[in-house]
């Protein structure tokens, strides 16, 4: 019987001759195979590498990776995934949770108090990570999430229900066309920002995320202008936006928060040091 041990070891090998992931790459995937189909969290993983698998487990095992070697997203196979610690439900009508998004919550954490009261409005939220995470990390602020598509909103309440989360509700809503007029301290959100025609689109494993997530018009600016354009009208007295963007797109995000109006602009780097959030103030 094989153990846990050559179990990892051989899934980290297919991983990496069947769909080229990175060594670091395939050792995650492999983790989040095991963890889910043996029940086990990473602790115990490590801990018991000697481990005999049963048949039944490796036969589950390989049903996975057979899929993922067809360039299935691991998230969409097991239905589940990982943003900032926590395991959220995730279909394909909805994006995988990217660790690059992580940032926005770092950002919101470190200039609002855990404790403080704050109206924060999560625009195309599709699975809700954004939204729920700041609602459960914040407990005292009041989050409202929306996205224009029934069937994401459906897999972002089942989050919601998830995390058994009270300060929290989900909308329907193109933009901002159905949000109530009231103020928001923190408008935030990762809007699709990729240029329609951008060769990153020929990715295999995209073509099993919703494009209207993905894909903007204008060189993938028309989303991010409209938003940013119509926060004003939905912001508190010193009420900040915060958008994720594209890797270049840091220079005409700055352009179109000055061109409307908006005051102390920063940009932020993510891990590899690339500017992947930019946030803005709107002058009173």
């Amino acid at each position: 019987m094989e153990s846990l041990f050559d179990i990892q070891n051989n899934i980290i090998e297919i991983l990496k001759n069947k769909i080229k992931l990175s060594t670091r790459e395939a050792k995650i995937e492999a983790r989040f195979i095991l963890e889910h189909e043996l029940k086990m969290k990473h602790a115990s993983l490590i801990s018991n590498q000697l481990l005999p698998i049963k048949q039944k487990n490796k036969n589950k095992i390989y049903k996975i990776l057979e899929e993922r070697i067809q360039h299935k997203p691991l998230a969409h196979i097991i239905g589940e995934w990982d943003f900032y610690g926590l395991n959220f439900f995730v279909s394909q009508e909805t994006l995988i949770p990217r660790q690059d998004t992580e940032l926005l919550i770092d950002l919101i954490l470190k200039k609002y108090p855990p404790k403080q009261e704050i109206n924060i409005l999560d625009l195309g939220t599709g699975s809700g990570i954004i939204g729920i995470t700041l609602a459960k990390k914040i407990p005292n602020s009041h989050v409202l999430i929306s996205d224009v598509s029934l069937k994401a909103l459906k897999v972002a309440k089942k989050n919601i229900l998830n995390f058994k989360l009270k300060n929290i509700r989900a909308i329907q809503s193109n933009w901002f066309k159905n949000i109530p007029p009231k103020k928001f301290d923190v408008i935030i959100s990762n809007p699709p920002y990729i240029d329609e025609k951008s060769s990153y689109l020929n990715n295999p494993e995209l073509s099993y995320e919703p494009k209207i997530a993905l894909i903007s018009k204008n060189k993938g600016l028309k989303d991010i202008s409209h938003i940013i354009e119509e926060s004003p009208n939905f912001l508190s007295k010193k009420g900040r936006v915060f958008i994720e963007h594209g890797f270049d797109q840091s220079g005409e995000i700055n352009s179109i928060f000055l061109n409307n109006n908006f005051t102390k602009i920063t940009q932020h780097k993510d891990l590899n040091k690339i500017i992947r959030v930019s946030s803005g103030e709107i002058k009173n």
